[in-house]
């Protein structure tokens, strides 16, 4: 055996070693994908075949990528990227929630980092009650004050000092506010008893956790004066402990939010697609034993040519198929050469007429040649294109009729009585043949450019 063809044997066992090491690779990181479409398909057995597909899919097109070639490695590389991402999200989504406490053990319970959360809003709340009430404690000890400058000295009114109307109208008010103040004050002092509750529930923990955080808040709700307070309870209620997320919504929400990046999620991305990317990397590896002389980015870089010039392709379809159309129904209308022997036989015919025509002492071919001086450019408006000779100037020469009834009966000409004149029959081959014998033997440089015009193109006479 030659050194290269045991340079070939080596490398085709070295390969199958490497698609068996691919396998492997793909069943360990199957076990993670496995695990993570577990939690989004609590059927085990959907999950496992969803996990051997995925896997299956990743080594099979690794190993197969060296044999195909075209559209078909396009295909295999889409197949290949789709199960990759599929098998990295699945995995991720497992190991990311199993780095997270608890996470995996109960969705429904309520985490350190919402408790915290929670926490945080249900202070800002009696804050802005705490706030609140000494806002009033102030605006009554102001009224007060009023009320007593208006007996002593009458500084609002105006009218001097004593217990006149607008010091009794200044006391009622202030007696108004009092007593609505007092039932504020009982309100806060609810809020604060549920809040001491609120506490101690966030502290413990229980199944019911979050159910009866939920029955605080709205008891807490309906105890609290400001609208700020309100709109916080109920954000924190139902947008924070009514949301229950899965733990899919949970790996994938932390992804999507660029503030909750964290090297917990790039070691979990990581360990996702770790056992895929060495498997990968050994499938380069296979792929250059197995094609050396071949370059996978040459490869797919003539793939993704070909298929855009496919597509390309497709848009024109129509187009093409109309030119050849075209292009068929010329060759079979003017496919006959000019030494043919039907345009021998056709000459010899139209030359027999001529010479029929021909007067005793007359050339043969002048009655030929008269027919062909008189054709002309017609310019008629339903045929711009169309060339013949009018009726009058074949009744003028008499010796023409019988050559343009040999021509006639033959389909070389046409005749238009609307417009009065015989028009060249664009669809005779011999008229177009005609036409080149015109175009050469005309003198008039002008009638040759009006004429050049209907003639057919050249490739088209063979």
């Amino acid at each position: 055996m030659t050194a290269s063809a045991v340079d070939s044997v080596q490398a085709g066992r070295i390969a199958k070693i490497i698609s068996v090491v691919i396998f492997i690779l793909a069943s360990i990181n199957g076990i993670f994908t496995f695990s993570g479409a577990h939690l989004f398909i609590e059927e085990m057995i959907f999950a496992a075949l969803f996990a051997v597909a995925v896997q299956f899919s990743i080594a099979v097109s690794l190993i197969a990528l060296p044999y195909v070639r075209g559209l078909g490695k396009l295909v295999l590389l889409v197949v290949y990227l789709a199960a990759l991402t599929l098998s990295t999200l699945s995995a991720y989504t497992y190991i990311y929630n199993a780095g997270l406490p608890g996470t995996l053990d109960d969705s429904r319970a309520v985490n350190t980092q919402l408790k915290a959360r929670v926490a945080d809003q249900l202070s800002e709340v009696m804050l802005a009650e705490q706030s609140y009430i000494d806002t009033q404690t102030e605006r009554l000890a102001f009224l007060k004050r009023q009320a007593e400058e208006e007996a002593l000295r009458g500084y609002r009114s105006g009218l001097g000092a004593g217990k006149g109307p607008e010091y009794y109208k200044k006391l009622e008010a202030l007696a108004a506010d009092e007593i609505r103040f007092q039932a504020q004050k009982r309100k806060f002092a609810e809020a604060q008893s549920v809040y001491a509750e609120m506490d101690a529930a966030l502290a413990e923990k229980s199944d019911d956790q979050r159910e009866k955080l939920i029955l605080l808040l709205a008891r807490l709700k309906s105890a609290i004066n400001t609208d700020e307070a309100k709109a916080i309870v109920t954000e924190i209620s139902q947008g924070k402990l009514a949301v229950i997320l899965s733990p899919i919504e949970t790996a994938m929400n932390t992804i999507l939010d660029r503030d909750a990046y964290s090297i917990q999620l790039a070691v979990s991305i990581v360990w996702a697609a770790v056992f895929d990317l060495l498997a990968l990397f050994l499938g380069i590896i296979r792929y250059y034993m197995l094609r050396p002389n071949y370059s996978i980015l040459s490869g797919i870089y003539e793939t993704i040519t070909a298929f855009a010039t496919f597509i390309i392709r497709l848009g024109y379809v129509k187009k093409d198929a109309r030119m050849k159309y075209n292009q068929e129904l010329q060759n079979q209308s003017h496919g006959t050469p000019l030494n043919s022997s039907e345009m021998q036989s056709f000459a010899t015919y139209v030359m027999a007429g001529s010479l029929f025509s021909a007067g005793d002492e007359e050339d043969a071919v002048a009655p030929l040649q008269n027919l062909i001086s008189h054709i002309e450019p017609l310019k008629l408006e339903n045929d711009p294109r169309g060339v013949g000779i009018p009726f009058d100037v074949v009744d003028e020469q008499k010796d023409m009729k019988t050559l343009m009834a040999m021509l006639i009966q033959n389909e070389v000409f046409l005749s238009d009585v609307e417009n009065s004149v015989y028009i060249l029959n664009p669809g005779s081959e011999m008229a177009h043949k005609i036409l080149v014998f015109i175009k050469m033997g005309l003198k008039d440089p002008s009638k040759e450019k009006d004429i050049s015009r209907f003639m057919i193109p050249a490739e088209a006479i063979r």
